[in-house]
């Protein structure tokens, strides 16, 4: 009896090692271009996304930024990331869901900004915030937003997809794949 106990537990790790394998070599066909995308990961100030190769590390501009990606073949020719994610931590105090709404209260008196949706949503198991909304820049490039926040102690960490409009739809599937593989410790 102990000894099949002990069977069983071998095979069952092995599986899980074996499948974890397979997970972290997965291979993505972009039919686009016939290109093949593998995952990478990066980690950084605890927070590790694991993301496709065709998405690349890049900078943030917010001075709370952790860390940032964005899709390599919508990079612009002053290198800003068009289509990106953004993982930003703030430090807060009191109730974490008034800290966050009170961020949206303000930017709705801003008629550069229109929320779209807000709510609760599932992030890896636990309760998360998420916000879509759009802002129109000066330049008049409208862009779209889709933001879940998600509460560490006393920081708030908010997981940021932001691309224009007319392009925020068609990476939206690798956007959400990426987020649902953010860990943040």
């Amino acid at each position: 009896m102990k000894i099949t106990k002990i069977g069983i537990a071998i095979i069952v790790i092995a599986i899980l090692v074996f499948g974890f394998i397979i997970v972290n070599n997965v291979q993505f066909n972009n039919n686009s271009s016939n290109e093949t995308v593998t995952m990478q990961t990066i980690s950084k100030c605890g927070v590790t996304i694991n993301y496709p190769s065709n998405w690349v590390y890049s900078q943030a501009t917010s001075n709370d930024s952790v860390i940032a990606i964005s899709k390599q073949n919508q990079i612009d020719g002053l290198e800003v990331g068009q289509v990106n994610i953004n993982v930003e931590r703030r430090e807060f105090t009191g109730d974490f869901a008034n800290f966050v709404n009170k961020s949206y209260n303000n930017l709705q008196a801003d008629p550069a900004y229109n929320m779209v949706s807000s709510g609760e949503v599932d992030f890896n198991g636990e309760t998360a915030l998420q916000y879509i909304y759009t802002s129109n820049s000066t330049g008049g490039v409208i862009r779209e937003h889709k933001a879940i926040w998600v509460e560490r102690g006393n920081n708030a960490y908010v997981i940021l997809y932001s691309a224009p409009i007319d392009r925020f739809d068609g990476n939206l599937d690798a956007a959400d794949y990426i987020i649902s593989h953010i860990i943040i410790n």
